[in-house]
């Protein structure tokens, strides 16, 4: 229904004026959906047309020669990947941040017994069946979710409870729907679902959590796909992302 909605007020938004001439099509991070659509809404110099998914499976596409013009990743780790293989028309940028957190959904027993303030005390209150969900070896989120359960010596008492998930979103979903207990996302992914957080990592354990974005060799439209790219530090589109939740560099 978000999707039909957006598409409508895409729609009407165009109609009200001239509409653009370019098209853009970007590949982007599924924890940035609300702040791509957004922009795509706002956009009066090309239609945006987004995409979303895991920034690993993203930049394979790339990578394999799926169209595409732009691409927003939650991890240098893909940018560079795409560096390796020439992929990338100029320098790529950093242009947002994030943190990550543990969520259960709302009314679950976890969020009635208070919680749990970090991974050792959550891993003393999941019952015998619980598991917990974390986006995909590969997938940025997993893997900073990996690498900050190792870093705190629990990641192999996690082990036997976790349960893969595509992306960030797919998380999400699971764990909003009560398919999982809990599971690990970003801070933002928290905000725009009827979750709870029940504690976030301390950002020592693990690599920074940065976007970056960079245009593509091959775009369609070379020039639209710079100019969106140095527009993710604009103040509108700072302004959406300071709105999602996102820390600004």
């Amino acid at each position: 229904m978000r999707r039909i909605a957006f598409a409508l007020a895409c729609a009407v938004a165009l109609a009200a004026g001239a509409q653009p001439t370019q098209t853009v099509r970007v590949l982007a991070a599924a924890s940035l959906t609300e702040v791509v659509e957004g922009l795509a809404m706002r956009s009066e110099t090309a239609r945006v047309v987004p995409s979303f998914g895991a920034s690993s499976e993203l930049a394979r596409q790339i990578k394999d020669g799926a169209p595409a013009d732009v691409f927003l990743s939650a991890s240098p780790e893909w940018i560079e990947f795409l560096k390796q293989a020439n992929a990338l028309d100029g320098e790529p940028i950093v242009f947002a941040r994030n943190a990550l957190v543990c969520i259960a959904a709302k009314g679950s027993p976890l969020v009635a017994a208070h919680g749990a303030k970090d991974p050792v005390e959550l891993l003393g209150r999941l019952a015998k069946g619980d598991r917990v969900g974390i986006a995909d070896a590969g997938v940025p989120a997993g893997d900073y979710a990996r690498k900050a359960l190792d870093h705190l010596g629990v990641l192999e008492d996690y082990s036997p409870r976790l349960v893969g998930q595509k992306d960030v979103r797919a998380v999400l979903h699971a764990v909003e729907q009560g398919e999982l207990s809990a599971g690990f996302v970003y801070a933002t992914d928290a905000k725009v679902a009827k979750v709870e957080v029940l504690f976030g990592f301390d950002p020592s354990t693990h690599p920074p959590i940065e976007y970056h974005a960079a245009a593509l060799r091959g775009a369609a439209n070379a020039a639209a796909a710079r100019r969106f790219v140095a527009d993710l530090t604009s103040e509108p589109a700072r302004a959406l992302l300071r709105g999602a939740g996102f820390m600004l560099p």
